[in-house]
This record gives C-alpha cells, structure tokens and sequence, in this order.
C-alpha cells in the first residue's frame, strides 16, 4: 500500500479531508481485496476492488483505529494503515520558501519555485505573488497557485510525522519568467529584479507568507530554449488512447529549432517516448516573441497513449535543442491518468547487467528538476521513507533494467531507494536533489 499512516486533526467542524491510499499487487492484477475500518468514525470508502486501486479513508472526532485491507490469496495479506485522529486548536500554517535561492542572479526561462507547508489540520493551497515593480500600485500581484506533491519531501516527512498530510507536504510552481514585466533590466519583457513571496493558506482561514525571494532575471542574453507545456494541465486528470499533448517552444537569435522536430523529446516518467509535431502557428505566441527563428511555428503537440500507463500520477516535459547544440527542458506538469479497467504495467525482465559486477549500493547526485537513466539490471523496485516500502517515486519508471527518474516539481533534498534484480540481491540508491548540484554518480 502507499500509505501506512494517516493523520487527521479536528476542531469542531473543522477536519482534515479524506485521504487516498493506493493498493498495489506484484503479479496478481486479479486478486480481490476489501479494506475495513475499526472504528465508527473512520469512514473507507470505495473500500473494494480488484487489482491495483485504491479507497479513501475519513475521519470525524472521537478515537484512533486502523483500516485493514484483506485480499485472500495475497503472501502479505492483511495489511493495515494506522489512522491518527487528534483534537487539536488551530493554529497558523508552518512550513519554508527554498528555492530559487535568495539573491539568485542570471535567471532565464522556466525556473522552480518551491518549498514546504503543513498545519495540525490542513494546508489548503500555497499560492506565488510578486512585489509590485516600476510605476504599478503598492501590494502584490497574482502569479498562480503551486500543487502539492506527494512524497516530495520525505525530509520533511520525517521531522512531521504526526502532522496532517505529512507525506504531501511539497509543493511547487513552474514560473515562466519571460512573461514577467521589464523592471531596469535589459529592454523588454523578463528582465529586472523581481521579489517573490509564496502564501500558505489552512483549512481555519489563516495564512503565513513563508517569506521573500529576490532574483535578478536577465532573459535578454538567455543561452537556453524556453517554453512550456499547455496540455495536460498541472495536476489535470487525463485518459485514453490519444490524448493531445500541446506546447510550445522558441529560442533566442541567431538560433533556430529544426521545424521537423527532430531535436524535441516528449519525455514521460523520464523515458523518451518520442518527437512532437512541431512548426505549428499560434498567434498569442508569436506576437508576444516576435522575430525569433521560430515565432510563426513554435507550438507542437503529441498524442499521447495513456492506456500504456498505470492508473496514478505521472510527469510529462519537453526537452529542446535548437541548432547550436544548446538543449533545456520545458514544462514539467503532473498529471494523473484515470482509465477503466487499467492497472499497474509489470516490471519488465532486465536486459542489462552492470559491467564488473553487482554494486550494493550507489549514491547520486542530480539538480532539482534534473533527469538521471540507471541502467541497474532491476526488474523492481521501491521507495524507503522511516523505514517502509514505498512504490517508486512519481516520474520514475523501470523498464528493461533500467530506472528513469525525471525530478518533478517539488522534489528536494535525499530519497532512499532500494531495487531487486534476480540473481543479484538488492541494491539500494540514494538519490540527493538540490538546486545546484552537478549530476553524478559513483558505486561502491
């Protein structure tokens, strides 16, 4: 299961929302299963299914229990999720604003805003403002909401483990920031010093600014191609069989993008699953980036098969090249595929083995929103976070023994990894995420 703790508190009519746990099965996509809750105020809904699934589990005031799920058949049959239910008075949301780093100079393009939030009930939404600049009126101005993403921040997690939702406690927003307004820097727009402020906001109606960040962006001398992805929305529900994935992408003079596209990579769960079709015009975008190479045909779009993947929550960006060789990727969204009767795709056989054999353990090192590929010779493998098995990290996939990982949105700090591979024992990985760290590797 994805979840062997919840927590909920209470005061009055005020109670953390129903949480989802996710049931997964190794091998036996049929076997049936139900999940029960001890206690009359915890409530499981949509408590049965077969094969991979999932219930909600809510809570009202009065005692802590357990749901158990049940699926005869199953080798570790039953397992149990402890629910917390505790009275609490609230309070004000807690939590960090950590990146961009404060003070950052030289930012272009698309860049992460995130950090953290919890409250002893429930962190509705984190929202990203700006402080006025040039001739504008005093305050801040609206510039989206962040999403919350779930096992993030095991970090976190692991200084929280009572709080409400401890394992969802990340959060993140893509900030463009070439549609930001000119403040003195070079002419044009996304250029200037901007000062950023990210709100948490709790289900008792208080908020907390958990602070500033001042970045200096300089779009005008920009060495990267920029742009973002319209389809899926962050955090949308998608499903079938060609769904169309949209987006668009441009980079600075005297350099051009192949219009045959030849040089983008959809990039889904980490893996390369093909070239959009690009050279398509769109007018808000070429009159807002004018005379550029690829102004009058910078969208392009993909048909994605989300049959092909397992019911959940998945990553999907763009990775550009334009033809000098200077490569970024664009628009790393969440997005949740919901098919009928789709499960969980079986981890393939490995089909590499590790030159000079079996390492026990390897250590890596990429930066935030980075992309690694380990070829490991895994047929499967989990997430540790305080000790317990966890499925893989969301935008992460092990296909053919080897184990892609795109760092979504959010995602910061150290993650525990542990993978099985026939004949070999395991191997554990441990992967640390920073906003400025060169991606690295080294066995031992």
């Amino acid at each position: 299961m994805s979840r062997s703790v919840l927590n909920y508190g209470t005061s009055g009519s005020l109670v953390t929302s129903a949480q989802t746990v996710a049931v997964g099965f190794a091998g036996g996509s049929g076997v049936a299963w139900s999940a029960s809750s001890s206690q009359p105020n915890i409530t499981v809904s949509s408590g049965t299914g077969t094969g991979n699934g999932s219930f909600m589990v809510s809570a009202a005031p009065g005692a802590s229990g357990t749901v158990t799920v049940t699926a005869p058949g199953a080798a570790q049959s039953p397992l149990q999720v402890q629910v917390n239910v505790r009275a609490v008075t609230p309070g004000v949301p807690t939590g960090s604003f950590d990146t961009p780093v404060n003070g950052a100079t030289g930012v272009a393009g698309a860049i992460s805003v995130t950090g953290w939030a919890l409250d002893n009930i429930e962190v509705l939404k984190v929202d990203i403002w700006r402080e006025a600049v040039g001739a504008e009126p005093a305050g801040l101005s609206y510039i989206g909401d962040a999403v919350f993403v779930a096992d993030a921040r095991t970090d976190v997690e692991a200084d929280f483990p009572a709080s409400p939702y401890q394992y969802r406690a990340g959060w993140g927003y893509m900030l463009l920031t070439n549609f930001l307004p000119n403040n003195g820097g070079s002419p044009g727009p996304g250029n200037g010093t901007f000062a950023l402020h990210a709100i948490a906001h709790n289900a008792a109606g208080t908020s907390l600014d958990l602070g500033a960040r001042t970045i200096t962006v300089d779009n005008a001398h920009a060495s990267k191609p920029f742009g973002t992805i319209d389809t899926p929305g962050q955090g949308a529900t998608i499903s079938g069989n060609a769904y169309v994935n949209f987006g668009w992408a441009l980079t600075q003079n005297p350099y051009a993008i192949s219009t045959d596209a030849s040089t983008l990579a959809v990039i889904v769960d980490g893996q390369n699953i093909g070239r959009p079709v690009y050279n398509q015009y769109r007018p808000d975008i070429a009159n807002f980036f004018p005379g550029l190479a690829n102004s009058n045909g910078a969208i392009g779009f993909f048909s994605l098969d989300t049959t092909t993947l397992a019911n959940g929550v998945h990553t999907i960006s763009w990775v550009v090249y334009d033809n000098a060789g200077r490569g970024d990727g664009i628009g790393s969204r969440y997005f949740t595929v919901l098919n009928n009767g789709n499960s969980a795709i079986a981890g393939e056989e490995p089909v590499f083995v590790p030159p000079g054999g079996p390492a026990e353990h390897l250590e890596v090192e990429m930066e935030e929103l980075g992309r690694i590929e380990l070829p490991i010779g895994a047929w499967k493998g989990y997430s540790v976070v305080n000790g317990e098995r966890r499925p893989l990290p969301v935008g992460s996939s092990l296909k053919g023994g080897v184990f892609y990982w795109q760092a979504g949105l959010g995602f910061l700090g150290q993650h525990q990894l542990v993978f099985e591979r026939p004949g070999s024992g395991e191997l554990t990985v441990g992967v640390t995420i920073g906003n400025d760290v060169s991606s690295r590797s080294k066995r031992r």
